[in-house]
């Protein structure tokens, strides 16, 4: 079954997920990221990664924040069947995951409950982890808390850097993110609750 899907996300590591998106059954109607900013030393206005790779694909990017009510009535117009999210940088509104029927699944980069939170492949590689991984799981009102689908691990040497680790992961988590897809799409989900 084919699923009409909004994505959210904003940085490089988002990319993944996106072009295995792009590249299914499955319709992306439209794409949140974070507003341009203004970086570097010429403080030049700059759009997301995400934002630049969307636009380039031809896919409607939206930069509102979704706390506003117009946003989220626009939203709910949109009318998807699934929310990716991965990396976006905004906690998801209360409103939002109360809808009915209406799933946010989001690519963590980490083996839930281990590292909620921002910066868990920095913390993970600070903290000289032996292993992390990705957890894909269902976004609920507290931060990283809801029951996963898939975790997948991965090893952790005292040579690896968090730039390594992170665009490792980004891959991993992208194809494990279309698996927990197709699963969800076929009714074959079956979601855990995370040990604390």
């Amino acid at each position: 079954m084919s699923l009409k899907i909004v994505f959210m996300g904003t940085p490089e590591f988002s990319i993944p997920t996106l072009k295995v998106l792009k590249k299914s059954k499955h319709k992306i109607l439209c794409v949140y990221t974070q507003p341009p900013k203004k970086k570097s030393r010429g403080q030049k206005i700059l759009k997301t990664a995400v934002h630049v790779f969307s636009e380039k694909e031809g896919i409607k990017v939206n930069t509102n924040n979704l706390n506003s009510e117009n946003e989220y009535k626009n939203f709910m117009n949109l009318n998807p069947d699934l929310v990716v999210v991965v990396a976006y940088g905004q906690i998801i509104p209360d409103i939002y995951l109360k809808k009915k029927d209406l799933i946010f699944l989001n690519l963590h980069a980490s083996l839930l409950p281990k590292w909620r939170g921002a910066a868990p492949i920095e913390r993970a590689v600070l903290n000289k982890d032996k292993e992390t991984g990705i957890s894909i799981m269902k976004i609920e009102k507290k931060l990283d808390s809801g029951p996963f689908i898939k975790q997948v691990s991965v090893k952790i040497n005292k040579e690896t850097t968090s730039g390594e680790l992170s665009k490792k992961l980004s891959i991993l988590g992208a194809e494990a993110l279309k698996e927990s897809i197709e699963l969800i799409s076929s009714r074959k989900v079956n979601f855990k609750k995370q040990i604390e």
